[in-house]
This record gives C-alpha cells, structure tokens and sequence, in this order.
C-alpha cells in the first residue's frame, strides 16, 4: 500500500490540508481515514511487531492533528506523513529493539583486483513470482530484509515495498536521486547473495516431488 497520487488526489488532499489548518474538524477525520492503514503499513515494515505498529499509527495521527499549522507545504503533504511516521516508527525501535549487529558489507559481493566478481551469485528475483506467496518464502524474504541496516531498508521499503518513486524517496528522506539509487542497488545486492542459497534449495526441492 503506497502513498503514490494522481494530481487530482494531490489537489483534493492539499485542499483537505488547508480546511484543516483553518479549524475543520471533520477534514481532519478524512485526512486520518485516509491515512492510517498506510501509516499503519510502513510502520508495522519497519518494527515487525502489531503492537509497536499499532502505537506508532496513533502517535502519528496525534501528531498530524497537534502539529498540521506546521506543514508550509514546502513539500509533498504524503512525504511530511511519511517523515512523522519513520521517525516515530525509529523511536519505537529505539525504545524496544537494538539495531542488527550485522554489516552490509559481509554480505556483498566481492570483487577481485581486475574489477571482476569473485564469486556469481544466481540471479533468482526472475523466479520468485510462484514462491513469493508461500508462508516459508514469505518469512525467509522478511527475515532477509530486516537484516538490512537502517540506512539501506528504508530505502528498500519505500521504494521496492510502498512502490514510490526514486525521486519521492529523495524528497522523504532529503537525498540525492544517485545517493537513493546507491542504497537501494546496495540493499538488493545484499537480499539477493543472502537469498540464493535458499531459492536454489527450494528449487532442488520443487523438481524432487
């Protein structure tokens, strides 16, 4: 679920934004409607945990409701929503969880001195649209991604998982078009050296049956 929009949306929503700075009530309660379950989304992508996500989500619309005269409209209202909602989600984690003592690097690939891979890793996201949808592949995919480090998941989730552009993942989290694409080209990299092995056995699985 993203927060992606067609101009007309941005329109309605940006109209919804101003009645609520001007004392609507009931604007706000549309803008919440709106805005929950997405917020409620993200957050749970990022604690993995109902309760946590569940909280964050109220944090979050107490939030918008307490501080929306402070939205200038300098950006997207969707990316200050989304900004509210990874910070609050990072306390959370803050509060409950420690970050994952795992490097991204021990899990690139390696390079020799010519510039070559040194190892080749299988290529499996073109095969994974049949598996994708099984308990165990979807558990072993999300164990993956939280291993990630901070910097290159929520690269990941907004752009591979809420399906945002390149260019609004740059806005949210105040980064360069290149800086996005690097960390998500990183983050992949790592998914898929920690997840061939697996698809492989699953394969060897699937033609023994």
């Amino acid at each position: 679920m993203s927060f992606s929009q067609t101009k007309e949306d941005k329109e309605v929503e940006e109209e919804l934004v101003r009645d609520f700075q001007s004392g609507n009530r009931e604007a706000y309660d549309k803008i919440a409607d709106k805005y929950q379950n997405k917020i409620y989304s993200l957050s749970y992508n990022l604690t993995r945990n109902q309760m946590d996500a569940q909280d964050v989500t109220q944090e979050v619309l107490l939030t918008l409701f307490r501080k929306i005269n402070m939205f200038q409209g300098k950006s997207a209202f969707s990316s200050w929503v989304y900004r509210i909602t990874l910070n609050a989600s990072y306390m959370k984690l803050r509060r409950t969880k420690k970050e994952p003592n795992i490097s991204i690097d021990q899990l690139m690939p390696m390079f020799n001195g010519a510039g070559f891979q040194q190892e080749q890793i299988k290529d499996w996201s073109d095969n994974t649209e049949s598996l994708i949808f099984t308990n165990e592949t979807r558990s072993v995919i999300k164990n993956a991604v939280d291993l990630l480090p901070e910097k290159e998941k929520v690269v990941f989730l907004l752009r591979d998982v809420e399906g945002l552009s390149t260019e609004k993942t740059g806005e949210i989290l105040d980064l360069t078009v290149p800086a996005v694409k690097s960390r998500l080209h990183r983050a992949r990299l790592f998914l898929r050296k920690k997840l061939s092995n697996y698809f492989e056995e699953f394969a060897l699985r699937k033609t023994k049956k």
